[in-house]
């Protein structure tokens, strides 16, 4: 099955935000990170359920070069992102 990738604004914005905060740390990091999460979506993409269930049916991909965290759920042909959250962050806040 093709699946496409469908990003929350919640999503996104959570990913803006950090790539600013990397970008006032380094010049470009920040785009650096978010290439390294479109890498993650895209194994995610090439095989959604290679990734274990964490919470009802959220699944959970993780960044390999940034201590990130990509929570999805996968609707029929859809991949949505509900949140791309640093891994020190307390969880409970996505599962609400």
């Amino acid at each position: 099955m093709i699946y496409s990738i469908v990003i929350s604004p919640i999503a996104e914005d959570e990913l803006i935000e950090s790539a600013k905060w990397y970008n006032e740390r380094k010049e470009l990091l920040g785009k650096e990170f978010i290439n390294e999460v479109n890498l993650t979506l895209t194994v995610i993409k090439s095989n959604p359920n290679q990734f274990k269930l964490v919470y009802k049916d959220f699944r959970m991909g993780l960044t390999k070069r940034f201590p990130f965290e990509i929570f999805y759920s996968i609707a029929e042909d859809k991949i949505l992102i509900h949140h791309i959250f640093h891994a020190s962050r307390n969880p409970n806040i996505w599962m609400k």
